[in-house]
Order: C-alpha cells, then sequence, then structure tokens
C-alpha cells in the first residue's frame, strides 16, 4: 500500500481506478478530460480536427493505465475502490464525473 496524496486514504498499487472523463469515437480516437466535453476535451476536438458531434462517442472514463471503461463499467471500479463521493441523478449503475468530485 502507498498513501494517497489526494488524501482519501491508501491505495493499493496495482488496483484499477477510475482517473479521468473519456470519449471513445468509433475509429479509436478517445479524447480525455476531467469532464466530459469540457475545455480540455474540447481542445483535443479541435486539435485532431474533427468533424463528428458528441452523439458519435461512447462517453466513459480511463483507469490509471489508459485502459477505456464504459459508464457501467467504471461505475463497477469506482464503487469498488470507494471513489464515489456523491451520488447525482441518473447515476444508478453509471458513473458520471459529478460521483467523484
Amino acid at each position: 500500500m502507498t498513501d494517497d496524496s489526494a488524501g482519501v486514504g491508501p491505495v493499493e498499487r496495482g488496483v484499477r481506478r477510475v482517473v479521468c472523463a473519456a470519449c471513445l469515437y468509433g475509429d479509436g480516437i478517445m479524447l480525455v478530460g476531467p469532464r466530459h466535453f469540457d475545455a480540455t476535451m474540447r481542445d483535443q476536438y479541435r486539435r485532431f480536427g474533427l468533424r463528428k458531434t458528441e452523439d458519435q462517442c461512447v462517453q466513459g472514463f480511463i483507469d490509471q493505465w489508459g485502459n477505456f471503461m464504459t459508464r457501467e463499467e467504471a461505475h463497477r471500479v469506482a464503487s469498488e475502490q470507494g471513489q464515489i463521493r456523491r451520488r447525482c441523478g441518473g447515476d444508478e449503475g453509471r458513473l458520471f464525473s459529478e460521483n467523484l468530485y
């Protein structure tokens, strides 16, 4: 175990955790950021020169190894690791950024 600098308690090495929001497009392009379609993601969108709409991607999250997880898979991981800080509307079994902070 190591100390978690975010102050949420000890973290076991090698344990999968949710680290940030992600949007995965069918052609493999993945945008990441603190929240879905925030300024960070919109900047990546412009830099890639994407001509796609928000509804053409799968919204989810990535783990600390950069692996994409759907909202449902990320909810299971975040629940198991005690990462869910609060509930928000419509989050039953699906993770939203608001659940994490």
